[in-house]
């Protein structure tokens, strides 16, 4: 009562097999990896002996590297003593060079491209037909952080000017922008003291666009680490 189970001898027997076999496939695994040239180290499972494999293999490949450089600095070098031809120079493999021939993208010379554009709002801006020419407004109720968001913009985009909104409606700030030849007019919107949004008008005919502003973080405030 209470004694522990001895275990047959054919349990210990099927244990050892199996663990002989086991060690067997491993070492036949490993054999077979060495045939093939070099023992890979995602063969072994033990992970100091898998360490050391991949060091060495690495150690081996710098060697090989630093030989294929002497060798190559010494024809350089044996060319230019007798007079002879250098050899050729070796073209790294770069994205662009291995790159295969697209038919889809569009080249610099594509008149079907520039065909197109004549057909856009912006013709006159592309063709530099036209100097951009920009008004920045505010919406009626301005912020705090309005006029520093407006200040950067301007610093930024070319041939921009400022003017106050005041209690003017947007038709009439459309109008006055028309008359002094404005290509397009930005109004930024502020709401609970923060830019969320700006509206950007083309001049004459359009097209109107509208951006949500989320999480702004002015120029001065941006940490540089």
């Amino acid at each position: 009562m209470g004694g522990k189970r001895k275990k047959s001898g054919g349990e210990e027997d099927d244990r050892n097999g199996s663990s002989s076999s086991d060690g067997k496939h491993l070492v036949d695994d490993e054999k077979k990896s060495e045939q093939r040239g070099q023992l890979l180290p995602s063969t072994i499972k033990n992970k100091d002996k898998r360490s050391e494999v991949h060091a060495k293999l690495k150690h081996q490949k710098k060697l090989d590297k630093r030989k294929r450089a002497k060798a190559r600095d010494a024809a350089l070098k044996k060319a230019l003593d007798l007079g002879e031809e250098l050899p050729p120079k070796s073209i790294p493999r770069t994205i662009e060079n291995t790159r295969e021939f697209d038919e889809t993208v569009c080249k610099p010379d594509d008149e079907e491209l520039f065909a197109g554009n004549d057909a856009d709002e912006f013709s006159s801006v592309l063709k530099h037909e036209c100097t951009p020419k920009i008004l920045i407004t505010t919406c009626r109720f301005n912020s705090t952080r309005g006029p520093a968001f407006i200040s950067e913009l301007l610093s930024v985009i070319p041939n921009a000017h400022y003017y106050k909104r005041g209690t003017y409606d947007l038709k009439k700030i459309v109008e006055f922008a028309r008359k002094k030849d404005f290509t397009s007019v930005i109004v930024v919107h502020t709401n609970r003291r923060e830019p969320d949004a700006l509206l950007i008008v083309g001049l004459p005919d359009g097209p109107t666009a509208h951006f949500k502003l989320s999480k702004l973080v002015l120029r001065k405030d941006i940490k540089v680490w």
